[in-house]
C-alpha cells in the first residue's frame, strides 16, 4: 500500500443515501481502521475524475520496528461498505491535486456469495445494503474478536432482523449469524427467499423449521439452515449456519446461550412503520423496545463484544437511549450525530455504538469517539 490511497465509493441507487455516503464512509473508516490498527489514519473526502473518494493516508507504525500488515489492511479496506476499488497515489502535482497519477490495487475477495443474496429481496422500508454493511463493520470493529469478521468466526446477532438484510450480509462475509424477528410474515418471507436462493445457486443445504419452546411455553419458531458448496463439506458440518428465531426480541436471553455473541447489529424500530412487542402488546416507542430488550441482549454478549444500533433521532433521543443502555450494563461510545443522515421526512437516522461496561478496551475505543466529535459537522 502506498502512503496515500483513494477508496472509490460505489454509486448508490438511493439518491438520499448517496448524498450522505461520503461523510458516512469517513465515519466508518475512522472507527473500523482506528479500532483495528490502534491509530486512526488521516482521512478526508476527495473527488477524482468526478467520482467521490475517501483518501486514506497510512499511519506511521507505533514503533520503528513494527512492520505494517498490508494483507490485513487490504482485507479491511475491502470490507468497508460501498468500496468500489482502491487507487494508490503514485505521484501528485501540488499544482493539480485533482489529477494525481494513480495505480489500481487488487483487493482480496472477502465476500463468499454473490451480491444478489443482499439485493434480490425488495420491500418497503428495507435498509440500504451499504448502510447495513456499515453497521456490521462497526459492531465487529468494536469486538475484541474483530478479526473473526475476516475468517468467518465472528458470532453475530441481529435481534431485530426483519427480512434478513443483516443476515444476508453476514452470510456473504462467511459468518454463521443468528437473527430474531417477531413479525411472522417477515420470518416466513425470509425463510422462503433463502430456500429459493440456495436452490437457485445450487448450494448444498438443509433448511428446517421447528417450534421454539422454552419451559413448555411456545415462543414462536426456530429455523436452522446449513449451507456448503459441496456435499462433503456439508456432511462434515464445516459449512455456514444460520439461525432464524421467530420470537419477541425481549425473550432472547431465555433462548440463546449466555455470553455467546461477539457483535450485535440492530436496526431499531423508528416509531414510524413498525414497533416491537413487550408485555403482550405492540409498543411503537423505540425507547420502550430498547428498555425491554436491552437487559436480555446484554446477557448474551461476551465481555469484549461490540454493538451498532441504527436509530431514528426523531423518536429516540441519544441521551435517553444512552441512559437505558447504561442501566443494562452497556456503555455508549459514539457522540450524538456521529453518523447522522436523512432518510426521509420522518427519519433522521444515526448510529449508536456501544460495548459492555466491562469491555477490556472500552476506554481506548471511547477515545475514538472523542476524536470523531471534532469532525462531526
Amino acid at each position: 500500500m502506498s502512503e496515500v490511497s483513494l477508496l472509490l465509493r460505489a454509486p448508490s441507487a438511493n439518491r438520499v443515501y448517496a448524498q450522505a455516503a461520503g461523510a458516512l464512509s469517513r465515519a466508518e473508516a475512522h472507527w473500523v481502521l482506528g479500532a483495528h490498527l490502534g491509530v486512526v489514519p488521516a482521512l478526508r473526502e476527495r473527488r477524482i475524475g468526478g467520482m467521490g473518494a475517501l483518501e486514506v493516508r497510512r499511519p506511521a507504525p507505533a514503533a520503528a520496528s513494527a512492520a505494517p500488515d498490508h494483507r490485513r489492511l487490504d482485507a479491511l479496506l475491502a470490507t468497508l461498505s460501498g468500496t468500489l476499488g482502491v487507487l494508490d497515489v503514485q505521484q501528485e502535482d501540488p499544482a493539480a491535486p485533482e489529477s494525481p497519477l494513480l495505480r489500481p490495487r487488487a483487493l482480496p475477495d472477502v465476500l463468499r456469495h454473490p451480491s444478489d443474496l443482499e439485493t434480490t429481496l425488495r420491500y418497503r422500508g428495507k435498509t440500504n445494503e451499504q448502510f447495513t454493511a456499515l453497521l456490521v463493520n462497526l459492531a465487529a470493529a468494536l469486538s475484541t474478536r474483530r478479526d473473526g469478521l475476516l475468517d468467518g468466526t465472528l458470532d453475530l446477532l441481529d435481534p431485530l432482523c426483519g427480512r434478513g438484510t443483516t443476515l444476508n450480509r453476514a452470510l456473504r462475509l462467511g459468518l454463521s449469524p443468528v437473527g430474531a424477528e417477531i413479525d411472522r410474515r417477515d420470518v416466513e418471507e425470509y425463510r422462503a427467499f433463502l430456500g429459493t436462493w440456495l436452490r437457485t445457486h445450487r448450494w448444498k443445504h438443509t433448511l428446517e423449521t421447528t417450534r421454539l419452546t422454552v419451559h413448555g411455553e411456545q415462543l414462536g419458531s426456530r429455523t436452522e439452515a446449513e449451507l456448503a458448496p459441496d456435499k462433503q463439506t456439508l456432511r462434515r458440518g464445516d459449512g455456514q449456519r444460520l439461525t432464524l428465531l421467530g420470537c419477541d426480541t425481549a425473550r432472547l436471553g431465555e433462548v440463546l446461550p449466555a455470553r455467546s455473541v461477539d457483535a450485535l447489529v440492530g436496526d431499531l424500530p423508528y416509531g414510524v412503520q413498525h414497533g416491537g412487542r413487550a408485555d403482550g402488546t405492540w409498543q411503537r416507542s423505540p425507547l420502550e423496545v430498547l428498555r425491554t430488550a436491552a437487559p436480555g441482549w446484554r446477557s448474551l454478549l461476551r465481555d469484549g463484544a461490540g454493538i451498532a444500533l441504527a436509530v431514528n433521532r426523531r423518536t429516540l433521543d441519544h441521551a435517553e437511549a444512552s441512559a437505558v443502555l447504561a442501566d443494562a450494563g452497556l456503555r455508549v461510545l459514539s457522540a450524538d450525530g456521529a453518523f447522522r443522515h436523512r432518510v426521509d421526512q420522518s427519519i433522521d437516522r444515526d448510529v449508536l455504538l456501544a460495548v459492555p461496561d466491562d469491555h477490556p478496551r472500552a476506554d481506548e475505543l471511547a477515545a475514538l469517539g472523542t476524536d470523531q466529535e471534532d469532525q462531526i459537522p
